[in-house]
């Protein structure tokens, strides 16, 4: 394990397709922006209570009938899996010459992940696994070419409300999709009579040229899910200030959206 850095991406993991990919996201913005990749697995308080009860069975998908499903079973699965998440972690920190570090944490994912992120800290989350954190810098190069093709050639979303938050997402939206040669587009989240005022805002930020920009009147976690699909992301950028880093909000994102999130505050 290398030694600790001053910058942190903290990744939630598990060895799923989902997790793994946004394993791939966070190892390139590490890269990207020389920061620490710091991979965190999370014991589902939720299955090692159910596997306490007394009437707990688990269903065979290749043996016939019911058999025992107790604590002592869920724990030895959950540390192989652990095992395997942090090798894969490892592997990938060696490929990219990241520096890294692993721990198991036991709670539910969103209040374990934003216990160890600041408020100040990026986010990137993956669907159903997988959260990163890290102190925004400077991001050229080479590792956002990489972190664009997980984009799949589908547009780079950026979130903006006239906030320093939405800024800096705007900025790091117009970085990603300029070194990708995809689509920028901008969700502008205003009322019908302030939206003029935001787009100007966004297109003064984007000399030489306007940005695709479309209005949406919430913020509300599945209205803006919604209008990411729409925009057909493969990125969606935003700031957050906070507001998915607790309740609903958080797991709306994580499972309503088929590409990785990158959260701002």
């Amino acid at each position: 394990m290398r030694d600790q850095g001053a910058g942190r991406i903290v990744l939630v993991l598990d060895v799923s397709p989902r997790s793994r990919a946004a394993l791939e996201t966070a190892a390139v913005l590490a890269a990207a922006l020389d920061s620490e990749l710091a991979g965190v697995f999370v014991e589902d308080i939720n299955l090692l209570r159910l596997s306490g009860l007394p009437f707990t069975r688990e269903v065979g998908l290749f043996a016939p009938g019911l058999r025992p499903f107790g604590e002592q079973e869920v724990e030895r699965a959950l540390r192989r899996e652990a095992e395997a998440a942090q090798q894969l972690l490892a592997a990938t920190a060696a490929r990219l010459s990241l520096r890294w570090s692993f721990q198991v944490a036991r709670g539910q994912i969103a209040t374990e992940l934003f216990a160890l992120a600041n408020a100040p800290d990026l986010v990137v989350l993956g669907r159903r696994a997988g959260a990163g954190a890290l102190s925004l810098g400077n991001y050229l190069g080479a590792p956002l070419r990489a972190l664009a093709r997980h984009a799949e050639q589908r547009a780079v979303v950026a979130v903006y409300d006239g906030s320093t938050t939405s800024r800096q997402a705007l900025e790091l939206a117009r970085q990603v999709a300029m070194a990708s040669g995809v689509v920028l587009r901008v969700l502008v989240a205003a009322t019908d009579a302030e939206y003029a005022l935001r787009e100007g805002e966004v297109n003064k930020l984007f000399p030489g040229g306007t940005v695709a920009c479309r209005r949406i009147a919430s913020l509300e976690p599945r209205a803006l899910a919604a209008a990411g699909r729409q925009e057909q992301a493969g990125v969606l950028v935003l700031g957050s200030n906070g507001r998915f880093r607790e309740g609903e909000g958080f797991y709306i994102l994580l499972n309503e959206l088929d590409c990785p999130v990158v959260l701002l505050g």
